[in-house]
């Protein structure tokens, strides 16, 4: 008799747009995330202990671009802005990345987000190895709003 075990990733992601000046959540936009092949090889990679790959998803980045993601991206369509994740946890089986952009830092018209990691994810554009690519929109061009995004991969 033959078992068959599969280990899915799915992700989704929680953005919260918040009034800068009262500290209040003004709006609250959820989203389902595209697992990209790359984070499948990240993952592998990883548990191989492949040299390089020591280093997990470190960033997250707004795009401008709503071209709908493919599995085989590796990176965002049109990428604005990136910061480091700054708050990372495990629970059991589910990971929580958060990362926050203060207003003047994402005054853009956002249509797409991503994550990115291995060692050579930096705060360059378009570097590392995309582990997560959703379309979400959200037109903060106007910079009024600091914005907070959860990415919440599940493995299960």
């Amino acid at each position: 008799m033959r078992v068959r075990e599969r280990l899915p990733i799915s992700g989704k992601i929680v953005l919260r747009v918040i009034d800068p000046k009262t500290r209040c959540i003004v709006k609250a936009i959820k989203t389902h995330n595209l697992i990209p092949i790359a984070l499948k090889e990240l993952v592998a990679r990883m548990m191989i202990d492949e040299a390089g790959y020591d280093i997990g998803i470190t960033y997250f980045a707004v795009g401008t671009s709503n071209t709908t993601p493919l599995i085989t991206d590796t990176k965002l369509g049109n990428e604005a802005a990136r910061r480091e994740i700054t708050k990372k946890e495990r629970t059991s089986n589910i990971i929580t990345l958060s990362t926050y952009f203060p207003s003047t830092e994402c005054a853009y018209n956002i249509k797409e987000i991503g994550a990115f990691g291995h060692s050579t994810a930096t705060a360059t554009k378009d570097t590392g190895e995309l582990a997560g690519h959703a379309l979400l929109a959200y037109d903060n061009s106007s910079g009024n709003y600091d914005l907070s995004f959860d990415y919440i991969f599940t493995f299960g």
